[in-house]
């Protein structure tokens, strides 16, 4: 592949505004279930406070293990499908792609 093809593709990265959209839907889906932090930690085996940083969107990017298990026990509904929202969903509810050539054209 020439370099000038890779340097044209598409790049994703998380978004701050679709990390915050992921930790509502799976926080409603939660407290839904009537489901406490320290509930969801037994039942998925991840930590209170990473749970609770996928909720708040803490950090810049989302483990796809925490994610599948958290998605895994608290089923949330996405009401455009009428079922649960897929993992790949939520990642890409998470995440933009960026066109390098926009980004480039940003930093001249």
């Amino acid at each position: 592949m020439s370099r000038q093809s890779k340097k044209s593709e598409p790049i994703a990265r998380f978004d701050k505004v679709g990390m915050v959209k992921v930790g509502l839907i799976l926080k409603n889906a939660r407290e839904q279930k009537g489901l406490t932090l320290d509930e969801l930690a037994d039942l998925t085996g991840v930590g209170k406070t990473r749970l609770n940083d996928v909720e708040l969107a803490n950090g810049n990017k989302l483990m796809v293990d925490t994610l599948e298990a958290y998605r895994r026990v608290v089923r949330p509904f996405n009401p455009e499908t009428g079922k649960d929202y897929q993992c790949w969903e939520l990642l890409e509810i998470a995440m933009i792609l960026e066109d390098p050539r926009e980004l480039e054209q940003k930093e001249n």
